[in-house]
C-alpha cells in the first residue's frame, strides 16, 4: 500500500498546516461535514459499513511518514479504527467536537459523532484529517459511507500523470511562485492572527444560510458582476472587501490582503484518487485601493487571475509544492511563511460549489441539511467556506479565538451576509 500512496505536494502542505496548528496549541488541521438527518441511524449499521470500507481502503487507518519520500504508511494491527461516538445535543457541542484533536500521526484519520437532537432527529458529524483528502473527496466518501448502491472507486487509482521535466526546468518553474511572493512583500500583508495571543487556541464557526429567494438574489449579483459562471469569483470578492472593512473597524490596517483561490486539479466529474488533495492555490494580492467596492475587487481579481494563467502560475505552484514536500515539516512551514514575512495569507477561503448530488440519504435516512467546516491556521485566523446544498447557498464563517472575539466574528459574519445580498 505504501508504495501506491505517496503524499502529493498539497497533501504535504495540509500536513504542514497540521504541524503548525498543533505547535501553536490548536487541535490540528482537521475538517468536518455535518449531516442533519430526519431520523436517527443505528451506530451498529454505521460500524458495519465502515468495516467494509476499511477492508477496501487500508489508507483509512494509515499514518503519514517516510523520511525521503513522504507517503502513507500501512496501518499496524494496533492502530485505531475510526471511532463512532454518541452524544446528546447541547448548544456548544459542535464547537467542542471541532476542537478535539485527531491523532493522525497514530493512524486515526477520521471519526464519526452521532448527536441526538430533539424531535427524534440526529446529526452525523464526520471529522477527518485534511492531509488525507480535500473537501470534494470527503463529500464523495460521506456519500459512499451512507449509500451502499454507489460504486466503490478503484483504491489504486492515480491522477493523470503530469509531464516529467528535468530538475533544472522544475526549479525554474517553481521560482515563478517564489518571485510572486517576493513581489507581494513590497506591500506586505498583515493578518489578524496576532491580535489576541493570550486567548485559548480554538477555532469557532457560524453558518449563514440563505433561502431560495436570497440564493437567487445572490446568483443574480454574481452574474451581473462576474458573468454566468462567476459565482466563486463574486463570493471571494465580497469576502475580501469585508475583510478590509473588518481591518478598518478594528484599527488593524494592512498594506495588502493576499487571498489564496483554490483551483481544482482533479479532472471534472472525477473523484479518483479519492483519498488525496487535488487542489492548488492561485495567490491574489489586493491593495486597499482595489477594495473600494465589489466591482473594483472583481476587476482586480480577474486581471491577476488572467495574468497568472498566462504566465503558468498554476503549474509553478504545483511544482513548488512537489519540490517542498521532501523538506522536514518545521522547515517547510517556515519557508512557506517566510515568503510573506511570517504570514501564510490574509483569509482562508474555500468554495466547493454544489455539494455532491449523491449526498441525499445516509444509511436510508433523508439528509435535511449539510454543513462544511474547515480548519484555519493561527495566521490569518479568519476564513470562510461557500457551498450550495440542494441549490441553497451556505457560508461557514470561521475565526480563531486569538484573532477575533465571538462578538467581532458575529458582526463580520452579519456584514458578509448583508453584502452578499446587497453588494
Amino acid at each position: 500500500m505504501a508504495a501506491k500512496n505517496s503524499l502529493n505536494g498539497c497533501d504535504y502542505l495540509m500536513l504542514g498546516f497540521d504541524h503548525e496548528l498543533r505547535r501553536r496549541g490548536f487541535a490540528g488541521n482537521s475538517c468536518q461535514i455535518i449531516l442533519e438527518l430526519a431520523a436517527p441511524i443505528s451506530p451498529d449499521a454505521l460500524c458495519r459499513r465502515l468495516d467494509t470500507l476499511l477492508a477496501a481502503y487500508p489508507i483509512l487507518r494509515a499514518r503519514p511518514g517516510g523520511l525521503l519520500w513522504p507517503k502513507w504508511n500501512a496501518p499496524r494491527k494496533s492502530d485505531p479504527v475510526p471511532e463512532i461516538r454518541t452524544h446528546r445535543h447541547d448548544a456548544e457541542l459542535r464547537q467542542r467536537l471541532f476542537n478535539e484533536p485527531i491523532t493522525s500521526n497514530h493512524g486515526e484519520q477520521m471519526r464519526f459523532d452521532l448527536v441526538e437532537r430533539d424531535g427524534g432527529k440526529m446529526d452525523v458529524i464526520f471529522t477527518w484529517s485534511h492531509a488525507l483528502m480535500d473537501a470534494r473527496s470527503a463529500e464523495y466518501f460521506v456519500a459512499l459511507v451512507g449509500r451502499e448502491d454507489l460504486p466503490m472507486p478503484d483504491a489504486n487509482a492515480k491522477p493523470p500523470a503530469r509531464p516529467r521535466l528535468p530538475l533544472r526546468e522544475r526549479m525554474k518553474l517553481a521560482w515563478k511562485n517564489i518571485h510572486q511572493l517576493d513581489e507581494f512583500c513590497k506591500a506586505a500583508p498583515r493578518s489578524l492572527g496576532a491580535r489576541r495571543p493570550e486567548a485559548p487556541g480554538v477555532v469557532r464557526h457560524r453558518v449563514e444560510k440563505f433561502d431560495a429567494a436570497e440564493t437567487e438574489r445572490i446568483r443574480a449579483h454574481a452574474t451581473k458582476f462576474c458573468g454566468p459562471f462567476g459565482a466563486a469569483q463574486f463570493h471571494s470578492a465580497v469576502g475580501v472587501v469585508e475583510l478590509h472593512q473588518l481591518h478598518q473597524r478594528l484599527a488593524f490596517p494592512s498594506a495588502s490582503y493576499v487571498l489564496p483561490i483554490p483551483v481544482a486539479l482533479r479532472p471534472k466529474g472525477r473523484v479518483d484518487p479519492l483519498f488525496s488533495n487535488q487542489i492548488i492555490m492561485l495567490m491574489i494580492q489586493f491593495l486597499p485601493a482595489h477594495l473600494a467596492s465589489v466591482a473594483d475587487a472583481v476587476a482586480e481579481q480577474r486581471r491577476q487571475t488572467e495574468q497568472g494563467m498566462r504566465s503558468g502560475l498554476l503549474d509553478s505552484g504545483v511544482m513548488l509544492a512537489e519540490l517542498f514536500r521532501f523538506l522536514p515539516l518545521p522547515l517547510y512551514i517556515a519557508m512557506v511563511k517566510q515568503g510573506l514575512r511570517g504570514e501564510i495569507c490574509s483569509l482562508f477561503y474555500g468554495d466547493t460549489s454544489a455539494v455532491n448530488p449523491a449526498v441525499t440519504t445516509f444509511l436510508g435516512v433523508p439528509i435535511e441539511d449539510f454543513v462544511h467546516i474547515a480548519s484555519i491556521t493561527p495566521s490569518p485566523g479568519v476564513g470562510m467556506v461557500f457551498y450550495y446544498f440542494r441549490g441553497l447557498l451556505r457560508v461557514t464563517v470561521e475565526h480563531s479565538s486569538q484573532a477575533l472575539t465571538d462578538e467581532e466574528a458575529a458582526e463580520f459574519s452579519a456584514r458578509l451576509r448583508a453584502r452578499l445580498l446587497d453588494p
